[in-house]
């Protein structure tokens, strides 16, 4: 079991740590809570699925306890969640967009990760990070924003719907 979902589990822990070395650490606590737990497995969903959340719960623990937890000290005003689609239509292969991820702070990776890669809504996100709604949206708006500042100083490429919204500013 183990060399099946080890990448998988450990790609969903790098994005979220972005440091190698803490990634391969809570993906060995992802495995002992795993084995630990699998009598708690209902056979109702994927079993994917309930390994890749355990792995999500536990890189979010990792992040509180290594204290650069998001501390929202007032709810933040909230802006308009629209997103620029050119950056995720383009030629992107895993590796690159897992390089900009790695660059984003993150307060914005661990948002940009549960909303875009997870596909949590923002209510679930606001629960699971003890936050307003509006802060994770707000959030994930300037996630998207920096994703595409690296892209563009990465790539030296402008998407065509990037361009549009270029002009309008």
């Amino acid at each position: 079991m183990v060399d099946t979902y080890a990448s998988k589990l450990y790609g969903i822990c790098l994005r979220y740590l972005g440091d190698e070395f803490e990634a391969n650490d809570v993906l060995q606590e992802c495995f002992i809570k795993i084995f630990k737990n699998i009598s708690l497995y209902e056979h109702s969903g994927s079993f994917e699925g309930w390994i890749s959340r355990i792995a999500v719960n536990t890189s979010l623990m990792a992040l509180r306890k290594r204290k650069n937890r998001m501390r929202v000290l007032e709810p933040l005003k909230e802006i308009d969640d629209g997103f620029i689609d050119g950056m995720v239509e383009s030629d992107l292969n895993e590796m690159e967009i897992l390089a900009m991820l790695k660059k984003l702070p993150n307060h914005y990776r661990v948002i940009f990760n549960l909303a875009i890669i997870e596909g949590y809504s923002h209510s679930e996100i606001a629960e699971k990070l003890d936050i307003p709604e509006s802060t994770s949206r707000t959030k994930l708006t300037r996630a998207r924003k920096k994703m595409q500042e690296i892209y563009l100083k990465e790539m030296k490429t402008i998407p065509v719907d990037l361009k549009k919204e270029i002009k309008k500013t």
